[in-house]
């Protein structure tokens, strides 16, 4: 039987994995009729960031049908979420970029990308090794929990892209808001603190286990995204 801390697990998981698409389909929605660009891309990473979450939801479902939980042999747990991190770096930092350094974009990107492809083949030829696994003292009682190996090739690209994303939109936006005024700098304020958010709480589920503190930590990753969202809106 699934115990108070897996049904909370599980909720949450849910709640970022459907949210997510909520959140997602609204910013395209918006995008499309304001014609912005970069808000189309931030209503698909909202998506792909929600997705990140889709080993602990769909672990929770199997609980929920036949009280036992996902077959990890090969690391599925792990893989199902972290099959969306590079997509996710790639267009986060592409929509820092683009803002930043538009006329760079694409040598900035190209790094991006192959840093990203390597996280992904590391990461799918070794889940075993790059994640630390924690199960369940008995099948259904808590959902699997996880978190990456910092000491892995792939744990120290996913630290790095996430320091990336740090600093290309956390703290590049907060020093163009200090060069702009108005309406402008409060844009920015909102993409720095946007950037933060989903890095400080990114790294909090990714790299810790927070215990019943993820339910702030998922709140928090959800809200990282309405910032963006009110940094990019006209």
């Amino acid at each position: 039987m699934l115990s108070l801390f897996g049904w909370i697990d599980g909720i949450t998981a849910t709640g970022v994995v459907v949210f997510g698409f909520i959140f997602g389909i609204f910013f395209l929605y918006k995008a499309r009729k304001s014609g912005a660009k970069i808000l189309t891309i931030l209503g698909i990473v909202n998506i792909l960031a929600g997705l990140m979450y889709l080993g602990v939801f769909v672990d929770f479902l199997v609980v929920l049908g036949t009280q036992y939980n996902l077959d990890n042999t090969y690391g599925l747990v792990g893989i199902l979420s972290y099959i969306w991190f590079a997509p996710v770096v790639i267009l986060a930092l592409y929509i820092g970029a683009e803002l930043i350094i538009p006329k760079r974009k694409w040598y900035f990107m190209t790094v991006i990308i192959i840093i990203c492809i390597v996280f992904e083949i590391l990461f799918i030829m070794d889940p075993m090794g790059t994640f630390n696994f924690v199960y369940p003292p008995s099948h259904g009682y808590l959902l699997i929990d996880y978190n990456v190996n910092m000491f892995t090739p792939a744990g120290i690209i996913m630290a790095i892209m996430l320091l990336a994303i740090l600093g290309v939109l956390g703290f590049g936006f907060l020093i163009k808001s200090f060069q702009s005024s108005g309406v402008l700098r409060k844009k920015f304020l909102f993409l720095s603190f946007g950037a933060i958010c989903f890095c400080i709480f990114g790294l909090l589920e990714g790299l810790t286990e927070p215990g019943y503190m993820v339910i702030f930590v998922r709140l928090g990753y959800l809200v990282s995204f309405w910032l963006m969202y009110y940094g990019l809106k006209d």
